[in-house]
């Protein structure tokens, strides 16, 4: 169980969305925070926060994960709470409502989305485990949590290759989560419904209807409340409209594997 007061956490895609309501929570907590980006100007909104410290990089490279969680360690001491959140569509959101066929999938779309929703997952996870490592014991408890989506939970035709990459997140956070547990490290999967970021075409000031779209505070709610718990190796659904919106999810077992 991660001690969230005093912490020092690391987020992905933090320019926006999620990752900036995110920033905001842990900073409210008590947590000091490198934002990781690669919009600069995103960034930007945190200067002046004496407990933010902004890292421009693109999360698609191992070095890139290894460098952040290294100035994390260098700048703020250590590293407890790692929050993998960078993502985006593997469609063009305008195509969701159309029809296709195998053949009209661009494949382009394909290799520019899985870096970002599942390599950047699968980097940010043993760059953190290294850090967590070579630090030692720190004060609380050590939390990965990686944003997957519902879309990871169960299909998502309108845009399939962006479902593909989130049930990969799912499955990586599942199987890792023993490895990780024998250095005390939990690893959870978030796997939010629809949420009204940039991401879906909503800005901040935008109304929306909360009981289909989940807010990015919500969300990010659920993801400090994830990593502050004791579990591990689990996938809780965010969706709006219930009560409580972070629920967790079961799987079934298959009997005789592994």
């Amino acid at each position: 169980m991660a001690e969230i007061n005093g912490s020092i956490a690391l987020v992905t895609g933090a320019g926006s969305g999620i990752g900036a309501a995110l920033v905001a929570a842990l900073n409210r907590e008590g947590a000091k925070v490198l934002a990781v980006d690669r919009n600069a100007d995103a960034l930007s909104q945190f200067s002046g926060d004496d407990n933010v410290i902004a890292h421009v990089a693109d999360v698609t490279s191992e070095e890139a994960n290894v460098a952040m969680c290294d100035r994390a360690v260098a700048e703020l001491g250590g590293l407890d709470l790692v929050f993998l959140n960078a993502g985006v569509l593997g469609r063009p959101r305008e195509l969701h409502r159309d029809p296709y066929v195998a053949g009209d999938l661009d494949l382009d779309d394909f290799r520019a989305m899985m870096p970002v929703n599942l390599d950047a997952v699968v980097y940010g996870t043993i760059a953190a485990a290294k850090a967590m490592a070579a630090v030692g014991d720190r004060p609380g408890g050590r939390a990965i949590v990686a944003t997957a989506s519902t879309a990871g939970l169960v299909s998502w035709p309108a845009t399939p290759f962006y479902s593909a990459a989130k049930h990969g997140v799912v499955g990586w956070v599942r199987a890792m989560a023993e490895a990780l547990g024998r250095q005390n490290v939990t690893i959870n999967a978030i796997c939010p419904a629809g949420v009204a970021t940039p991401l879906v075409g909503f800005s901040a000031d935008d109304d929306f209807d909360t009981n289909r779209l989940l807010s990015p505070t919500q969300v990010a709610d659920a993801m400090v409340a994830t990593a502050a718990g004791a579990e591990t190796g689990q996938a809780f659904s965010v969706v709006a409209g219930r009560d409580d919106v972070r629920q967790s999810h079961p799987f079934n077992e298959v009997p005789g594997f592994p």
